[in-house]
C-alpha cells in the first residue's frame, strides 16, 4: 500500500473528514499498486503506526469502505474500484485518466512530503484540471455553451480580449470597466450559459471557478461576480450563479460546509466525473497529457 496519510486535515479545514483522507488512501493504493487491499492490510498499516487501538481501527476501517462503496454507488461505471467483501480491486487507472489525476491530486494534500518533492507542477496540474473540468460539463450540461476563460501566465491579458465577444454572445453590452493585468481571470475558469435560438440576452449562466491547490478554501468565498458585473453590463444579474470545481471528494458535511460559505455550485469529483465514461467525452489530446502527468507522478510515488 502507500504510505498512510501523515496529515488528515490537509484540504483545507477543520471540517476535513479522515474518512474521506482514509478512502483516498486506500481508493490509490488499489489503483496504482495495482493489487487487491484487504481490510486486514489497512488495519495492519493502523497497527505498525500504533495510532489507534484495536477497537477503533475496526471501526475506522469500516467507515472507510462505507465511504468508498458511497462513492462507487454515485458514480457506476464511472468507478475504477470496485467492492467484493472484504477486499477493494481495481480496474486499469489508465482507462479513468482523468479520476486517476483527480484522486492523486487530492492523495497529494494528505502525504506532504511527497507532494512538495514531486508535485510541485502547479501552473500545468492547474490547467489540466481546468480543461478536464470545461471537458466534463459540456457533456453534463447538454446544449449549454462551455468557454474556458482562465488566466494564464503565459497570456496574463487574454481575458481583456475576450470580454467582448463574451458580451455578443451572451446578448449583452460591454460593462463600463476592463479588466487590469492585476485582475486576471476575474476568478473565473469556466463560463456556462444557455443560449435561445432569438438571440437576445436574458440567459442563464454560471461562472465556474477551479481549484486544485491547497488555497481552494480562500477561493471558494471569493465574490467572482463583482468583477464580471463591471466587464459586462448583465441586465438581468439575477440570472448569473457561481459555480465550484475541485478535485476532491466531499463527505456530506464537507459539502454543507462549502454550500455555506462559498453560496455556489459545487462540483466535486464525485459529481465531476459520475455521468459518463471518460472515453466519451475526454479527447485524445486530452486524455494523453493526463495520462502522462499520472505516469510520472506514479513513478515517484512511495512505498510503505
Amino acid at each position: 500500500m502507500l504510505p498512510i496519510p501523515t496529515t488528515t486535515t490537509e484540504l483545507g479545514y477543520v471540517e476535513d473528514s479522515t474518512t474521506t483522507v482514509y478512502a483516498d488512501w486506500v481508493e490509490c493504493s488499489a489503483l496504482f499498486h495495482e493489487g487487491p487491499i484487504s481490510k486486514a492490510d489497512v488495519q495492519d498499516c493502523f497497527s505498525e503506526i500504533n495510532s489507534y487501538k484495536r477497537d477503533d481501527t475496526s471501526s475506522t476501517v469500516a467507515d472507510i469502505w462505507s465511504e468508498i462503496e458511497r462513492r462507487k454507488r454515485i458514480l457506476g461505471q464511472c468507478c475504477p474500484v470496485s467492492i467484493m467483501g472484504n477486499r477493494i480491486t481495481a480496474e486499469r487507472w489508465r482507462d479513468y485518466a482523468a479520476y486517476s489525476f483527480c484522486l492523486l491530486l487530492s492523495y497529494s494534500k494528505s502525504n506532504r512530503e511527497w507532494e512538495q518533492k514531486f508535485c510541485k507542477d502547479y501552473q500545468l496540474q492547474g490547467a489540466l484540471f481546468e480543461r478536464i473540468s470545461a471537458a466534463a460539463l459540456i457533456c453534463i450540461l447538454k446544449n449549454w455553451e462551455v468557454r474556458q476563460t482562465g488566466w494564464s501566465g503565459a497570456n496574463p491579458v487574454s481575458i481583456k480580449n475576450k470580454i467582448q465577444q463574451i458580451a455578443k454572445e451572451l446578448g449583452e453590452e460591454k460593462g463600463p470597466d476592463d479588466p487590469r493585468p492585476v485582475d486576471k481571470d476575474g476568478g473565473v475558469d469556466i463560463l456556462c450559459y444557455r443560449q435561445f435560438p432569438d438571440k437576445r440576452g436574458n440567459y442563464p449562466v454560471f461562472f465556474v471557478q477551479c481549484a486544485s491547490g491547497r488555497n481552494w478554501t480562500k477561493k471558494r468565498g471569493e465574490d467572482a461576480l463583482r468583477l464580471w458585473r463591471r466587464w459586462i453590463d448583465f441586465k438581468t444579474p439575477n440570472l448569473l450563479s457561481r459555480g465550484f470545481a475541485v478535485p476532491f471528494a466531499f463527505d456530506d458535511e464537507m459539502f454543507r460546509q462549502t454550500q455555506i460559505r462559498g453560496d455556489c455550485l459545487i462540483l466535486d469529483r464525485i459529481r465531476l466525473l459520475s455521468h459518463e465514461a471518460e472515453s466519451k467525452w475526454l479527447s485524445n489530446e486530452l486524455m494523453v497529457e493526463i495520462r502522462s502527468w499520472v505516469t510520472q507522478k506514479c513513478k515517484t510515488l512511495p512505498k510503505d
